[in-house]
C-alpha cells in the first residue's frame, strides 16, 4: 500500500499535495516521494527516494505549479531490498510522449507479462539494470498511452487498461489534453474525495486533508470499482467494470479493536505494518467473517483493501486512551528518517 493525493484548481498545488502525502506517509509510505503537474499545457515531474522532508531538499519539487497534479508516497518492495527503491522507480511515471503521467496504489501481479509485451515499443523509465526489473506500476501508463493513441477517450482507455491488470490497483493520471482534470480508476484501494468551490481533491486517507479541511465543503468515499474524474468544483463517478462484482464484506470494528489490543499485549510496541501482518490471515478472516483461506484470496489475489477501516480503528483506540501512538523514524528501503506510526498500550 502507498499513500496518494491529487488536486485540481487554483490553489498552491505543490504545498497542498506535498503536505497531503506527508501527513499520510507514516502509515504506508515514505520510501520515495513524487509530484507531477500539468503547467500551461506542459507535463512536469519531480521525484526522489525518501519521505517528503528529504525530497524537498534534493529536488525542485516545491517549485512545481499547475492546474492539476498527482502526488505519491511510495511503500515498495525496497522495504526488503533497497536496490528496488530508486529515483527511477518512484512515482509518477511519464508515458513516451511526455503528455501523460500516472501513479498507482496496489500490486500488479501480471506486470512482467505486460512488460514483455510492451517493452519492444516503449521506453520504461523505471528500469534498473542492477536488478533487471521495473516498477510494476509503469506498465499501466504505457497501456494507457496505447489506448489513447487509438483514439479512445480517457474513460474508455482506463476501462481497457483495468481489464488487463491482475491484482490490486488504483490508477490516477494527468494528461496535457485535459489540463484541468485528474482521472482515477479504482478497483478497491483507499480513496477519499473532497469538493470545494472551483477545486477538488483526492487523498488515500482522511488524514491527508487535515491541512485543507476549511477549503472544501463536501467529503465522500466513492464506490469501489469506479472511474472518478476530478474537475474544478465537481467530481464525476462512473462504473469501472460493470461486469465485476465488489465483494460485500462487513468488517467487525469492535472485534478488530480486541484483536489489535491482543497483539499489543503480547508483542509490546508494534509498528503499523507489522501489526497488520500479525493479524493476517486469521485475524482479518475473523474480522471479515470469512475463512482464513478466503481472507488470503480476497486480499492477496482479488485486491480487496481494508486499509482505511484499519487506520480508523487505530485512531479510535488512540482517542479512547486504550493505545498510544508515536512516529518512529527509521532506516527503510535504504533511506534514513522514514516515518512510521508505532502503537503500544496505554495513553500517549
Amino acid at each position: 500500500m502507498c499513500q496518494l493525493a491529487a488536486y485540481v484548481g487554483d490553489g498552491p498545488i505543490a504545498p497542498l499535495l506535498l503536505r497531503a502525502i506527508e501527513l499520510q506517509e507514516a502509515y504506508f509510505g515514505g520510501h520515495a516521494s513524487g509530484l507531477g503537474v500539468v503547467d500551461d499545457g506542459v507535463l512536469k515531474i519531480e521525484k526522489d527516494i525518501g519521505p517528503v522532508e528529504r525530497v524537498r531538499k534534493t529536488t525542485k519539487i516545491e517549485s512545481l505549479e499547475g492546474s492539476a497534479g498527482i502526488a505519491h508516497s511510495r511503500f515498495g518492495y525496497g522495504f526488503y531490498d533497497p536496490r528496488y527503491n530508486t529515483k527511477r522507480m518512484a512515482h509518477p511515471f511519464p508515458d513516451c510522449t511526455e503528455k501523460l503521467a500516472l501513479m498507482h496504489n496496489g500490486i500488479i501481479n501480471n506486470y512482467k507479462e505486460l512488460w514483455g509485451e510492451l517493452k519492444g515499443r516503449h521506453t520504461f523509465t523505471s528500469y534498473e539494470d542492477e536488478v533487471d526489473d521495473i516498477t510494476d506500476s509503469e506498465v499501466a501508463v504505457h497501456l494507457l498511452e496505447d489506448a489513447l493513441a487509438e483514439g479512445l477517450s480517457m474513460e474508455e482507455a482506463l476501462r481497457r487498461v483495468a481489464s488487463r491488470l491482475k491484482g490490486s490497483f488504483l490508477l490516477a493520471c494527468i494528461w496535457t489534453e485535459e489540463p484541468e482534470a485528474v482521472w482515477i480508476a479504482n478497483w478497491h484501494q483507499p480513496c477519499v474525495i473532497a469538493v470545494g468551490y472551483d477545486e477538488s481533491m483526492f487523498c488515500s486517507t482522511p488524514t491527508g486533508f487535515e491541512h485543507v479541511r476549511d477549503r472544501f465543503h463536501h467529503f465522500f468515499t466513492p464506490p469501489k470499482n469506479s472511474i472518478i474524474k476530478l474537475e474544478r468544483g465537481g467530481v464525476t463517478v462512473t462504473p469501472l467494470d460493470p461486469e465485476r462484482r465488489v465483494p460485500q464484506l462487513r468488517l467487525d470494528r469492535e472485534l478488530l479493536k480486541e484483536l489489535i489490543l491482543e497483539v499489543l499485549r503480547r508483542e509490546g510496541e508494534t509498528d503499523v505494518r507489522d501489526l497488520w501482518y500479525k493479524l493476517f490471515p486469521e485475524g482479518w478472516a475473523r474480522v471479515l467473517g470469512v475463512s482464513a483461506e478466503e481472507a488470503r484470496k480476497l486480499i492477496m489475489e482479488e485486491g480487496i483493501t481494508i486499509g482505511n477501516p484499519y487506520f480508523e480503528v487505530l485512531e479510535e483506540l488512540v482517542e479512547e486512551g486504550l493505545i498510544r501512538r508515536r512516529v518512529d523514524r527509521r532506516l527503510e528501503a535504504g533511506v534514513e528518517g522514514v516515518p512510521r506510526f508505532a502503537y503500544a498500550l496505554g495513553e500517549g
